[in-house]
């Protein structure tokens, strides 16, 4: 079983003392084996690694905290157990509503389907509300039947098209933030889950819809985002095709590009990545995508084109076209490496 571990300064706030205050009763603790009060380590706490050893710092377990609240309450330090005790759940529904915050996230980031964004609701695909819920396509399966075929639950509006889902014209279904706050409700009140899953499914029900405005304004800033990231590429090469080395003035008749060397379709999180943008000419990177046919785009792809249709660009008898170009291999190769299959986490 993994343990939730908290600091030692966590600890001594949720207890109402300062840390000195905190190791005095622990040094006590470890002083006197012939009493009642111990902390074991591994249960109750851990020490923490890397750390001064003559300090013996600790991170400690909610048993061993309310171990410590229970101390404290004998002695009369602190007035109410109970206190202690709602402090360690408050602590474990707020972590729980960061982890599906962070899930929800990372959908919206991976998703190659970009939500359909209709004013304050975005909906998506079935798989990601799955995915949201942690859950399968019987779980999801079931509450939609139910919810469907109640019409509504106890104290919630009932489901509306356009407002809690959407039907594609191939009869796809999409589900808003409004419309997972109710499947969770459903399958926290009627699915025969265990208790972890039904606080996680509580806690999407709590956040689901401050992430999705979250993530609806994210995507609506998307396109300013991104001019920026290549706005600031541009300034970055000094105005200057990072292909050919033409640069930008008034007596050259060119245009420059931001080209993205993994596409931002597939690619949406590394869409306003400075590393992922390459500074081109706009024919260049015109002729690029013809010849690439509008498909998915990979660093490798833009290495291929050069090799196969502008080797002009890259002559190694040129000695600046050949430098330009083992400069370029290098970094698209890194990039290829660092994020082919390996997407942003969590941005």
């Amino acid at each position: 079983m993994i343990r939730d571990f908290l600091s030692d300064k966590e600890a001594a706030k949720i207890l109402h003392k300062n840390r000195t205050q905190l190791y005095k009763t622990i040094k006590f603790f470890d002083a006197h084996d012939d009493d009642e009060w111990e902390l074991k380590e591994g249960e109750h706490f851990e020490y923490v690694k890397g750390g001064d050893p003559k300090l013996s710092r600790r991170r400690f377990t909610e048993e061993g905290i309310a171990v410590l609240a229970k101390y404290y309450e004998e002695k009369g330090q602190i007035s109410l157990l109970e206190a202690v005790l709602d402090a360690l759940l408050q602590r474990k529904r707020k972590r729980k509503q960061m982890l599906v915050s962070r899930r929800i996230t990372q959908e919206f980031i991976e998703n190659s389907i970009v939500p359909e964004v209709r004013g304050e609701l975005a909906f998506v695909q079935r798989k990601t509300t799955v995915n949201i819920l942690q859950t399968n396509w019987q779980g999801l399966n079931n509450c939609e039947k139910r919810l469907f075929e109640a019409g509504s639950l106890e104290g919630q509006e009932a489901l509306e098209i356009e407002k809690h889902f959407l039907l594609s014209e191939t009869d796809e279904m999409f589900w808003s933030q409004k419309g997972i706050a109710s499947i969770a409700m459903d399958m926290k009140r009627n699915s025969k889950i265990k208790k972890y899953r039904k606080a996680w499914v509580e806690a999407v029900g709590d956040v689901v819809e401050d992430c999705f405005t979250a993530e609806i304004k994210r995507i609506n800033a998307a396109p300013s985002r991104i001019s920026k990231v290549i706005k600031n590429a541009k300034k970055a090469a000094g105005n200057t095709c990072q292909v050919s080395g033409q640069k930008l003035n008034i007596n050259a008749n060119i245009q420059l590009d931001g080209h993205h060397l993994f596409d931002k379709l597939n690619r949406p999180d590394l869409a306003d990545l400075h590393e992922n943008i390459l500074v081109v000419e706009k024919n260049i990177h015109s002729e690029f995508h013809s010849w690439n046919k509008g498909e998915t785009c990979e660093p490798k792809d833009f290495l291929n084109f050069l090799l196969k249709v502008r080797f002009d660009l890259i002559d190694p008898d040129n000695p600046p076209a050949a430098k330009r170009y083992k400069k370029l291999v290098a970094r698209l190769t890194k990039i290829q490496q660092n994020y082919e299959g390996n997407h942003l986490k969590y941005k």
